[in-house]
């Protein structure tokens, strides 16, 4: 059955309609490993060191709502107009950071591109509903998984020699003929006629929107000077999420499944983990590219590849506990937080001191940890929704996972900054910023451990 179904994934007009997917994922994804190379040498231009964090920040924000938007816009408009004008939103902002003359430009544009690229990725999805037979979803789901493999190792290379040539800004351009193409491929593919809901539900913006607005107040803690304001802005960030929480217990169309915030129940304990090594990921991604380059003077491409590193890890850690039976998930499940706090913990000692193959060593430590567990919390995670919720549930996995990297983003600039690292790129304060950042951090693997040895995997 297996083998039949990748048969039937490689028949036209399946094949065809697979690349368009893949390419619909290829754009965004080729954004995060460019622009995670090239930001660094656009620091080093255009200044904005102290607002180095916020182009992550802003990118996930922006993709919070275009994942949510998605839904909407394509009952109103249909999948082909949906796609194209995600792939408008997601250029238009590629075109801001190509031409920006500082940070805060390239910030505003790298919301622009979570915007559109959160679209694209959900509008992908969409298509494999849209276009394959269900016998070919658990297939796709997979293909596009592995997918994000070819960015990570090409990202890397095409970011890292425009950025050494001193052509930052092209690489922004870079990313965007394959965007272009999948809008053209689906909008030559998809049927014209499609059936659109004129009265679709409604995305839940005003609390998505709280949700925003608290992780914005927690990264602005990082530019702010006066104690006042500081606690003002964590007033603020525990307010947005109160009132949120609020509004969602009221609401007929709920933003959160039940118990989903609750340790006390299988479903809460596996969205915590989720969180928690989802946030766990962002010190890594944000900013190992700009602290090797600083401390180990290493090549942007080279410090590229460190990053992709902790991806491509994942995506082993993946396969290789895919063989794992139910009986055993448990033991995975514990096992991945633990690989993910002795990375940490090679981190926390080699970033400063290196050598280079010590910190790529503890990146795929993180990597495996997180891949290790990452499929099978999921599934404890499904397993434990009421018959109700189970489209609720499976969506929000996502949605947590895009909360926990906008606000491990902005946790990280918030920590970069207190180091030093803020008032520039110095040895000493790179060497500071990289220790507490990983000796920080290391607090959420360990929690998501002590979840995990309570949650009863799925049977």
């Amino acid at each position: 059955m297996q083998a039949g179904s990748w048969a039937a994934l490689r028949q036209p007009p399946h094949v065809f309609s697979a690349v368009v997917v893949v390419l619909s994922i290829l754009g965004p994804a080729f954004s995060t490993f460019i622009t995670a190379t090239v930001l660094p040498t656009a620091i080093a231009e255009i200044g904005g060191l102290a607002i180095y964090a916020w182009a992550s920040t802003a990118y996930a924000v922006g993709s919070i709502l275009g994942s949510a938007g998605s839904s909407v816009a394509v009952l109103r408009i249909g999948i082909r107009r949906a796609v194209v004008l995600a792939v408008a939103v997601f250029v238009a902002g590629a075109g801001v950071c190509a031409t920006a003359s500082g940070m805060p430009v390239v910030v505003a544009g790298r919301a622009l591109q979570g915007l559109g690229g959160g679209m694209l990725i959900a509008s992908a999805h969409s298509m494999v509903r849209e276009l394959f037979p269900e016998t070919l979803w658990q297939r796709m789901l997979t293909t596009i998984s592995c997918a994000w493999a070819i960015p990570a190792l090409g990202g890397p290379v095409v970011g890292g020699v425009l950025a050494g040539l001193g052509h930052w800004r092209a690489a922004f351009w870079a990313m965007t003929p394959i965007a272009v193409i999948a809008a053209a491929l689906t909008w030559r593919m998809l049927p014209r006629s499609e059936t659109l809901d004129p009265k679709p539900a409604r995305v839940p913006f005003g609390r998505l929107g709280l949700i925003c607005a608290s992780v914005l107040c927690i990264g602005a803690i990082a530019n702010t000077r006066a104690t006042a304001a500081r606690a003002a802005l964590v007033v603020g960030a525990a307010a947005a999420v109160a009132l949120m929480l609020r509004l969602d217990s009221r609401s007929g169309a709920r933003l959160f499944p039940t118990g989903m915030l609750s340790l006390g129940s299988r479903i809460g304990q596996g969205f915590w983990m989720i969180f928690l090594l989802a946030m766990s990921t962002t010190p890594g991604g944000v900013y190992v590219p700009l602290l090797v380059q600083v401390l180990h003077a290493v090549t942007p491409a080279a410090a590229g590849y460190l990053y992709a590193v902790q991806s491509l890890s994942w995506t082993m850690g993946t396969i290789l506990s895919a063989q794992v039976t139910p009986v055993r998930a448990r033991t995975v499940i514990v096992l991945g937080p633990l690989l993910m706090a002795t990375g940490f913990a090679g981190l926390f000692f080699t970033i400063g001191a290196g050598p280079v193959a010590a910190i790529a060593a503890s990146l795929m430590l993180v990597g495996i940890g997180i891949g290790t567990c990452w499929a099978h919390i999921g599934t404890a995670i499904l397993s434990s929704a009421r018959p109700d919720e189970g489209g609720l549930t499976a969506a929000m996995i996502p949605s947590t996972q895009l909360f926990a990297i906008a606000l491990g983003a902005a946790l990280s600039g918030v920590i970069a900054n207190a180091a030093g690292l803020g008032g520039g790129a110095s040895v000493e304060a790179a060497a500071l910023a990289g220790t507490w950042l990983f000796g920080g951090f290391v607090a959420a693997p360990l929690a998501a451990f002590v979840i995990g040895s309570r949650l009863r995997p799925a049977r």
